[in-house]
């Protein structure tokens, strides 16, 4: 049955025949026959019956056979009623079982119809969300234009009173620089206010570019005649770093001093940043727009730079900023985990976050005024992921006595975590050397590097840390030296260099004027576009009309 169901894909139909017990009929209507004439002697001797065929021995035989037939329809009546029986409770389980299906289908309607309901009502849910997030959007972009719209008159009387008191106060009077500085965030609140009302921020700051890049013009072509504007069209992006920078260092005082001293300034005595300023060329456009892509790129480092398991004690968020080709290129590196190339391309839109983390959900509007920003300078923001690197690092040691100790350290990868090889090849957080004599000097140098780097050791004992100097705000090793008067130790720890860097690069306000004048480049050149029709004008001189009839 269960082959024949398998193939056919249809319900088995035995062949049920019902036998009626027409042979025991049959034979009891004979029997009464032949008992009946065995009664009758005239009506047996009519048919011609003798008597020979009533004896009791064929009386027994009859008998003996019409049971022989009773019990053989007995038996076939007992064999189709167990069939008839089994076939009655098959058909029973299979209407059982088709109707424990059809209860089964009309549950998983029901729970498939709640489904739906719940889907739909999710949408429909989402759809009001979406719909009233529009409409706070809406709302508060009316509100801030209309805050706009009605705080400019409040706006130039704050700053004028700002800019009155600040011309009033003597240099280096205190009261004079708070007043600057009161007078320098009321204008970078407005500046806010105003890209916050922008439909786009990107054509907004470019329509102002068109304008500033006029007056940067104007200046260049007449500077004694734009010098008393209060309003220049470039500004220093070295200044708006410093802006940026200041509220969130631990000696903001300290690093101001030093930038005001001298440029390239390399400042490390912060537990949270590295800063590397090199001499840059003005830029182009609001100061206070730098400062606001640059607060966001640092917001977005500062969150990352406690997170697990990217963070250790030695690296920091690496700011470099430095002219090359005409650019002011800005980099900021975080320890944040790295960002795949589909990421990539969504970072910079509004709504999309890195911070992928249950306890905190970015907004998505960090980094989409930076690439806004960019967008407007016509410059170039790019994000490369940094990975832990094998290295081979050779290793001197100069004894005060005069002896060199050398040896090769080699780092490898272990579940993408940079780990020493020791001596007998295994591999470790850490190696250790035990020498027998004060050290005086160590010298460190990556293979394939003519140059190494020194550390000069003190006469003094005790610890020296001693950091990957190529990269110093993202240091790929640290070297520890225990000096004591008679021996030294020294422990070289590999340290994870995996991390995000934003690459921002912005056109100089120089390189602006510049390219203008490749723009005589697209001078027509009548000489080339002459070269078709000089043929004719070698005919005509000639003296022969080319077209004239012979």
């Amino acid at each position: 049955m269960t082959d024949k169901t398998s193939t056919t894909d249809r319900p088995f139909q035995p062949k049920l025949a019902i036998h009626f017990s027409w042979p025991s009929s049959f034979a009891a209507l004979g029997l009464i026959t032949y008992l009946f004439l065995a009664t009758e002697p005239d009506i047996a001797a009519y048919y011609g019956l003798t008597g020979e065929i009533f004896v009791w021995q064929y009386k027994v035989a009859a008998m003996a056979v019409f049971a022989l037939l009773l019990w053989w329809d007995a038996h076939r009546y007992g064999r189709d009623k167990r069939r008839h029986k089994r076939e009655r409770e098959r058909l029973r389980g299979e209407i059982n079982q088709l109707w424990d299906s059809r209860k089964q289908l009309q549950r998983k309607a029901h729970a498939h119809a709640g489904q739906a309901d719940k889907l739909k009502l999710f949408i429909s849910d989402k759809l009001l969300e979406y719909i009233e997030y529009d409409e706070k959007f809406l709302h508060f972009k009316s509100i801030a234009a209309e805050v706009r719209h009605n705080g400019v008159i409040s706006f130039d009387k704050v700053q004028g009173a700002l800019e009155a008191a600040h011309a009033g106060l003597p240099e280096g009077d205190m009261a004079r620089r708070m007043t600057g500085d009161a007078l320098e965030q009321l204008r970078y609140l407005w500046d806010l206010l105003d890209l916050a009302t922008a439909d786009n921020i990107a054509l907004h700051i470019a329509n102002q570019m068109f304008e500033f890049e006029e007056q940067y013009y104007q200046r260049e072509l007449n500077a004694e005649a734009t010098a008393t504007w209060a309003l220049q069209p470039d500004f220093s992006p070295v200044r708006a770093l410093q802006r940026a920078l200041l509220p969130m260092l631990e000696k903001p005082t300290e690093f101001s001093e030093r930038l005001q001293s001298d440029l390239p300034l390399q400042w490390s005595d912060d537990s949270q940043f590295h800063v590397h300023i090199e001499p840059t060329g003005n830029l182009l456009g609001n100061e206070n727009h730098w400062v606001l892509m640059l607060e966001n790129l640092l917001k977005n480092a500062q969150f990352f730079s406690g997170k697990r398991p990217y963070r250790h004690k030695h690296r920091r968020i690496a700011i470099a900023l430095r002219e090359q080709q005409g650019h002011a290129h800005l980099s900021v590196f975080n320890g944040g985990p790295p960002i795949s190339a589909d990421d990539q391309q969504r970072v910079f839109q509004l709504g999309y976050s890195t911070r992928r983390v249950k306890e905190h959900h970015g907004k998505g509007l960090g980094l989409f005024f930076v690439g806004e920003i960019v967008k407007g300078y016509e410059g170039q923001v790019r994000i490369r992921n940094i990975e832990n690197t094998p290295a081979r690092l050779s290793l001197r040691v100069t004894l005060k006595d005069g002896r060199v100790v050398t040896d090769m350290i080699e780092t490898q990868m272990v579940d993408e975590l940079p780990q020493v090889k020791l001596t007998d090849g295994t591999l470790n957080n850490e190696r250790r050397w035990q020498l027998d004599h004060r050290a005086v000097e160590v010298e460190i140098a990556a293979q394939g590097r003519s140059e190494p780097h020194r550390l000069a050791l003190g006469d003094s004992s005790g610890k020296t840390l001693w950091l990957d100097p190529e990269n110093p705000g993202r240091p790929a090793w640290a070297l520890q030296v225990q000096c004591r008067r008679r021996d030294t130790e020294l422990v070289f720890t590999p340290l994870d260099v995996r991390g995000v860097a934003f690459d921002v690069a912005i056109p100089l306000a120089a390189s602006r004027l510049d390219d203008d004048s490749s723009d005589l480049d697209l001078e027509p050149d009548l000489d080339r576009l002459n070269e078709p029709f000089r043929a004719l004008e070698d005919f005509r001189d000639t003296g022969t009309e080319p077209f004239s009839s012979s």
